[in-house]
């Protein structure tokens, strides 16, 4: 009767034991699974870095050409005038032009802009700037020798003397509606302590603000070979001009009047602005014009500078080397800016781009645009409008609510860029929602954390029990074995006696 269950306990001793053979082999296979796991992981985190860097790459390598506007980021203002099907724009007289919305940045027309011209009067305006930036209006000026007879022949005003006293404020309105070169040249003396001076102070002025093309001699205009500039760089000029409130204030001024200080006690004549655009009785008078300035000497021929507004559009517009019909092409090209163009603002432009939410993937009440400012012409090809959205890596804040980037194209020509903030009430839903997300993902933390704490030795809680019962499945075989070889003794021992037994 033993030997059968001895057999039987052999059978599970057996089986028992192949169980340990295996256990190497299992815990190898589940160190290999989980390197694998950790292998994929890491690669995927590689291409995802490379892929990053690979596109951080790309858009620096391809920066978006975009104009000079409010908001936008430009580089020099945005000359899109040579896109295929963009407007040509009027036929004017004049050989040097160039007119730029100055929201938006972008050229309207240009010809010939960077040609080298002798600005005559509208160098005035330069000289009013510095003075607005540099003096206290009610400062007195007192009129030199030179500030009267240091003037050329035929630039001189009768009505001036030397001895005279006038304002900072009287000054600048003969400076700019009546063009008193004496003016000029008594302020040069007064702000930059001689004529030099001051010409100093106004290439300076002129290279902060980006002229690439001018050099001032003199405070007036009048001839000199050395005294020259563009009509690019006098439309950067005249741009500077009108964010002085006064400046506007004084050459949109129709006509001047005052009386005289010290020398000319009767006072002064009445002088009329020499701008026509400004004049309501002239027939070229303009509404929109709010405000410019003339010019005009034997070198120069006609100079003509002018600013005018029309439905959010602020447009400057500057002619060099014209003929007498410089109001004409001044009215040509305005009616061109303001009539074959569109101004595009946050306002309005998902009627211009009627993608742009989508590609944003918001609504129109989440987000705003404040600084967006594009012009678009009026027969454009709309098919060829396009608009993209590049997202910010970090997240919107209460203090700086921008969420990205909307880029504007044409056909292959970028219009411009603006950044897209949400409004109040859509970063209080985001906020709240990013709250909820942070809460749930340091619940998950929590316990991923509580995981890698239960494992010891590198070995994870799932790894430690299967262990722990190969340990007993282990023992038990021992036990059996054990137990196996007393019985496999005590059965030789009975054999033997039985044996013995026999024999006697």
């Amino acid at each position: 009767m033993i030997f059968p269950e001895f057999r039987k306990l052999k059978l599970l001793a057996a089986a028992l034991l192949l169980a340990v053979c295996m256990l190497p082999a299992g815990i190898c296979r589940a160190e290999e699974v989980q390197e694998s796991a950790q292998t994929e992981t890491a690669a995927e985190e590689t291409d995802t870095e490379e892929s990053e860097t690979a596109a951080e790459e790309d858009s620096a390598a391809a920066p978006l050409s975009a104009g000079a506007g409010a908001g936008l980021s430009f580089s020099g203002l945005n000359d899109v005038t040579a896109v295929p099907e963009w407007p040509d724009g009027p036929e004017v007289s004049a050989e040097s032009v160039f007119m730029f919305e100055k929201r938006s940045g972008e050229v309207l027309f240009s010809k010939d802009p960077d040609a080298v011209s002798f600005p005559a009067s509208t160098t005035k305006i330069m000289t009013a700037l510095l003075t607005l930036e540099n003096c206290k209006l009610d400062e007195e000026v007192t009129f030199s020798h030179d500030a009267i007879y240091d003037i050329e022949e035929g630039g001189h005003h009768y009505e001036f003397e030397e001895g005279e006293v006038l304002t900072v404020d009287e000054c600048l309105q003969f400076l700019l509606v009546e063009s008193v070169n004496e003016v000029g040249y008594a302020l040069a003396e007064h702000i930059g302590g001689s004529l030099s001076g001051f010409a100093d102070m106004m290439n300076a002025r002129a290279k902060e603000l980006g002229c690439e093309n001018t050099h001032f001699v003199n405070p007036h205009g009048l001839n000199d070979p050395e005294h020259v500039t563009t009509a690019r760089d006098m439309a950067l000029i005249m741009s500077a001009c009108v964010e002085n409130e006064d400046f506007r204030r004084y050459a949109s001024q129709t006509s001047v009047k005052l009386a005289g200080r010290v020398i000319r006690t009767e006072g002064f004549s009445k002088y009329t602005n020499h701008h026509l655009m400004l004049q309501p009785d002239s027939e070229f008078y303009d509404p929109d014009v709010v405000c410019g300035k003339t010019g005009f000497t034997s070198l120069a021929g006609n100079t003509l500078v002018t600013y005018a507004e029309k439905e959010g559009m602020e447009v400057v517009c500057v002619l060099m080397k014209g003929l007498s019909d410089r109001f004409n092409d001044t009215k040509l090209l305005l009616d061109y800016a303001f009539n074959d163009f569109n101004l595009v603002t946050g306002e309005n432009v998902s009627e211009i781009f009627p993608d742009v939410y989508d590609e944003l993937g918001r609504g129109q009440e989440d987000v705003e645009m404040p600084d967006l400012a594009l012009m678009v012409p009026d027969l454009a090809d709309e098919t060829k409008l396009s608009v993209s959205f590049d997202p910010k890596e970090t997240d919107p804040t209460e203090e700086d609510l921008s969420i990205g980037t909307l880029q504007f194209s044409y056909g292959q020509a970028a219009l411009g860029e603006t950044n897209v903030l949400l409004t109040d009430e859509a970063y209080e839903v985001w906020a709240e929602s990013r709250a909820e997300e942070s809460i749930a993902a340091a619940e998950t933390a929590e316990g991923e954390s509580y995981a890698e704490e239960t494992e010891i030795f590198g070995w994870t809680s799932g790894e430690l029990i299967f262990l722990a019962l190969m340990f007993v499945m282990l023992v038990v075989l021992l036990i059996l074995l054990f137990w196996l070889i007393g019985q496999r003794i005590k059965w030789n021992r009975e054999i033997r006696r039985k044996y013995r037994n026999r024999k006697r």
